[in-house]
């Protein structure tokens, strides 16, 4: 089988590899199933996944109702969660922003990646214009932003964000992970709804 992903090191490097396709090639194996990976832009990967009969499922995905096929969602169908990833807001450390409830966010300008879900709230809030965002294309785009100053925070994973930074030291001095975490999502592959997507799900989800 062959499925789409993006380049998201440490989860997903830009040849594919990473610790995501790693436990996801390790799952189906198990279950019999040679798989192959192609890295796209994550928009379309998520496109091909969706609507290519030749790609049968992205990954990493966090979990969401609205495109769930089991739930009367229409976009694909997914799998157990294979992973997490630890979500949050990259901060300055001499501007932290500080906040115990979304209401508090309305405060700051936040940076977000395009075509990324983040949190259900915060993306409702952000939805209804209650939330001052900028959009960008990739997670390092959002860290300098903050770093210059131009945005209060940026929503990231941790993970991401630790990875990105052993290659700017200069950001990584002026940059911190904000100790309240936004979400822990599970990580999921998100498989075509069809019938052909359902039994690979179903293998994937037996394989555990």
């Amino acid at each position: 089988m062959q499925l789409t992903t993006l380049e998201w090191p440490p989860y997903v490097n830009s040849d594919g590899s990473g610790s995501s396709t790693d436990r996801v090639i390790e799952i189906l194996s198990g279950a019999g199933i040679e798989t192959t990976v192609q890295v796209f832009p994550w928009n379309r990967a998520v496109n091909l996944a969706a609507k290519d009969p030749a790609w049968l499922g992205v990954y990493p995905e966090y979990y969401s109702e609205a495109d769930d096929a089991d739930k009367g969602g229409d976009r694909c169908l997914y799998s157990k969660s294979f992973g997490t990833s630890p979500v949050g807001f990259a901060q300055r450390i001499d501007a932290p922003i500080t906040w115990s409830d979304h209401a508090d966010l309305t405060s700051y300008t936040i940076g977000v990646v395009s075509g990324y879900l983040n949190e259900a709230r915060f993306d409702a809030m952000v939805a209804n214009g209650e939330l001052q965002t900028q959009e960008v294309t990739a997670d390092d785009a959002n860290l300098k932003k903050v770093a210059a100053g131009r945005i209060d925070a940026a929503v990231i994973d941790r993970e991401v964000m630790a990875h990105l930074l052993a290659d700017m030291p200069a950001l990584a001095e002026r940059l911190e992970f904000n100790p309240v975490p936004l979400a822990e999502h599970g990580l999921h592959i998100c498989f075509e709804n069809s019938d052909a997507g359902r039994a690979l799900r179903d293998q994937f989800n037996a394989a555990f």
